[in-house]
């Protein structure tokens, strides 16, 4: 996992999320600066139902990095039920460093099992079954949990955190409330503190955040200290979306 991009994959929802958290339509762009310095954009995007996915949402992340020593053009599908509140998988197409794999996860509901396709361009692909401990989430839909959360000063999260090869445990704390000048402006914020099992030059074991503090809980700015340097993820354009009520989408698998 790049390092940049792991900072913008931990910006994709999950849980069930309070009246008003996010719907389809939410639209939310990032900066991204590596060393204090520009280094890519990020756009999360909520979508409608799809047909070949009744009852979950896609929720949509492009990023993009022009860094000449690690360029990405990376793309992934999240996809949320918002009734059984749980991912049910995502589609990850990386282009990183000039080299291009595909990662596929599907969540088979409460059995306990992943089933997982990786495929790197030019061969074949990889196909196996995973045993993942219940209510493991991808990376890519880790850190929206939190949106559902009430988000009280002192409030831990545990959450199993399923890479496609291995299963990491993170750990959330709130640790208060702050007013943060931004990009859009001075915003109340909560802060929260997540720490991971993740290893290796390119992935950072903590990762700060600060969410809105209201019941959309919008993350605003992430920040990674990488062995490559710190990155820091800020908001630059938001648009709400549409709340939806989960009885009314089809009643997925």
């Amino acid at each position: 996992m790049s390092a940049v991009f792991l900072a913008l994959m931990l910006a994709v929802p999950t849980g069930t999320p309070p009246a008003g958290a996010f719907g389809p339509g939410e639209q939310i762009t990032y900066k991204v600066s590596w060393l204090g310095l520009p280094a890519g954009t990020a756009d999360v995007t909520v979508g409608a139902e799809a047909p070949e996915r009744p009852g979950s949402l896609p929720i949509v992340t492009k990023g993009q990095c022009d860094l000449v020593i690690y360029p990405i053009r990376d793309r992934i599908i999240s996809w949320w039920d918002p009734a059984a509140g749980r991912s049910r998988g995502l589609e990850m197409y990386q282009d990183e460093n000039h080299k291009r794999r595909r990662l596929r996860i599907d969540f088979e509901g409460s059995s306990g099992k992943a089933q997982v396709l990786k495929q790197l361009e030019g061969e074949p692909p990889h196909r196996s079954e995973v045993e993942v401990p219940p209510g493991s989430v991808d990376v890519a839909t880790a850190v929206f949990f939190l949106r559902a959360a009430q988000l009280a000063e002192g409030d831990e999260v545990t959450m199993p955190i399923f890479t496609g090869t291995r299963v990491f445990k993170g750990i959330a704390r709130v640790e208060g409330r702050v007013p943060l000048e931004t990009p859009l402006g001075q915003v109340n914020t909560v802060r929260v503190r997540m720490r991971t099992e993740f290893s290796g030059k390119l992935s950072a074991r903590e990762v700060r955040m600060w969410f809105t503090d209201d019941e959309a809980h919008i993350p605003v700015r992430m920040e990674a200290d990488f062995a490559l340097g710190p990155v820091v993820v800020e908001w630059t354009d938001y648009k709400p979306g549409r709340p939806i009520d989960p009885s009314t989408l089809a009643r997925g698998q």
